[in-house]
């Protein structure tokens, strides 16, 4: 007669080698399941009782949206992209400043007695996380007082939201002031435009110097005629013998009007020169205003456009959840705790009876 804990191999030969051992092993189990069942009863008290002596800690959880630019174009608003998904994971960041936790422990006194450092306590408290695939930023703080960590994590929240705007005003600031030197630096060179085109202005002869131009040409064909007729009076008085003491006097004055021509066309080629570089220069001078004028008005309108649209350019945060009092301890998570004592007593109790049937086997 066999005890309890007993084990007899069978010798029936009508089964395969593989069926016989698997129904050997089924049968060495079933006569062990008082120990199977008193030591899953123990892992289940034991992890239930340290399951309840464990200290509860509760976790509050906080949502913000994190909304597009709002100049963007409302109609491409929808069209958002996996990278610029990934890319808004930066906001992460804000929530998780050591600066920001800081004055969460700071202001609720988080840290008081524990000796614990801020970066430690920050692993053990808070939590962010940037949804996959989504706009979502959820913060969890996790505290022994449910309504401290509800406290906590709307504090973390308001704060991270805040962060954002005063980095992006920071941003917007240093835009706007670039913008403005831009725009000082434009002014800068109208000003200097308008006064040397003043200058080139105030420094033309009297009169028009195209005018005097035009007045030397009249002249000169006035000259030049005068020089053609006393000409032809010489060589009229040359084949008269009446009139030969009058060609010294036609040959001077000949003479004379040559060299005032000459004169005259010099000038007026010299003025002619003059009047191309002041032409050009006075051109210069217009397209160097003109072209200072349009920068300084499109500098301008950028400064009004950067001011109107200040603290609209880069992402909002909104709080859409700020959190509740959490009815239930996320940890220590009792069902789980026992689950996985269970399993894990289980899985330890068929390998040592599994270890055992086999030495037995080979002993027989």
């Amino acid at each position: 007669m066999h005890t309890e804990y007993e084990f007899e191999p069978r010798h029936d030969s009508g089964y395969g080698n593989s069926e016989k051992n698997a129904f050997e092993y089924v049968d060495y189990l079933r006569l062990r399941w008082r120990l199977i069942a008193a030591a899953s009863a123990t892992a289940v008290v034991l992890s239930l009782t340290v399951s309840l002596l464990l200290p509860k800690r509760y976790t509050a959880t906080a949502s913000i949206v994190i909304e597009p630019p709002g100049g963007n174009d409302v109609r491409t608003a929808t069209a958002v992209s996996p990278v610029y998904l990934e890319s808004l994971r930066t906001y992460e960041r804000f929530a998780e400043s050591d600066t920001l936790f800081a004055g969460a422990v700071q202001h609720f006194h988080l840290a008081s007695g524990n000796g614990r450092s801020i970066e430690s306590l920050k692993r053990q408290v808070l939590k962010v996380t940037k949804l996959r695939d989504t706009k979502i930023l959820e913060i969890e703080a996790t505290l022994p007082e449910p309504e401290l960590a509800q406290q906590v994590v709307q504090f973390v929240a308001e704060e991270t939201v805040k962060l954002s705007r005063v980095q992006s005003l920071a941003t917007d600031r240093e835009v706007i002031g670039e913008a403005e030197r831009q725009a000082a630096e434009a002014h800068r060179r109208l000003d200097q435009a308008q006064h040397a085109w003043a200058a080139n202005a105030a420094h033309e002869p009297g009169g028009s110097l195209q005018a005097q131009i035009e007045a030397d040409v009249d002249l000169a064909q006035k000259v030049r005629q005068s020089l053609i007729d006393t000409q032809s009076d010489i060589a009229q008085y040359q084949e008269k013998a009446d009139f030969a003491s009058d060609l010294p006097g036609l040959r001077a004055r000949a003479a004379e009007l040559e060299k005032r021509l000459a004169e005259l066309e010099k000038g007026i080629e010299r003025k002619s020169v003059f009047a191309s570089q002041r032409e050009a220069e006075r051109q210069k001078l217009d397209v160097e205003l003109k072209t200072s004028q349009a920068a300084k008005e499109s500098s301008d309108a950028r400064v009004r456009d950067l001011r109107a649209s200040a603290g609209m350019r880069g992402e909002r945060l909104r709080i859409i959840d700020p959190g509740i009092v959490p009815q239930r301890p996320s940890s220590p998570n009792v069902p789980l705790n026992v689950f996985a004592a269970l399993f894990l007593t289980l899985i330890a109790l068929v390998a040592y009876l599994t270890v055992t049937f086999s030495y037995r086997r080979r002993r027989v």
